[in-house]
């Protein structure tokens, strides 16, 4: 599959080196590159000295957890996509019906991943 025009680039965040390292490979394999963080306060460093096209991070880790991660993010870009990597049920939570947020259950699928990112970032080229 093609990744989109421009070259998007996506920040990965994730505490769990095994998951973390196995979105860097899932999104390579889709055609994106990724830079990985191991948790907010990392993540928000290569954002502030990178620039992304979207942000998919964990929803439980230590620290920020991925809701901190969103809210730190969209103060720095009100419009950069955000997808949040969950196996914890978000139904009902208004952060995650926000314009630009996006939620994918664990285990990753990758094919609804992928659509994801396509859609975010079509999303994101609209605005």
């Amino acid at each position: 599959m093609t990744a989109l025009s421009q070259d998007p680039k996506i920040l990965l965040v994730d505490d769990n080196t095994v998951v973390r390292d196995m979105l860097v490979d899932l999104v390579a394999s889709l055609g994106y590159s990724a830079d990985a963080a191991a948790g907010g306060e990392e993540a928000l460093e290569l954002f502030a000295r990178n620039q992304y096209s979207m942000v998919l991070t964990d929803l439980l880790m230590p620290g920020m957890s991925g809701w901190d991660v969103l809210a730190a993010v969209r103060q720095r870009d009100a419009h950069i996509p955000v997808v949040i990597i969950t196996g914890s049920p978000v139904v009902g939570d208004p952060r995650a019906c926000q314009p630009g947020v996006a939620v994918v259950k664990k285990p990753v699928d990758v094919t609804a991943l992928d659509e994801t990112i396509k859609r975010m970032l079509h999303a994101r080229l609209e605005v």
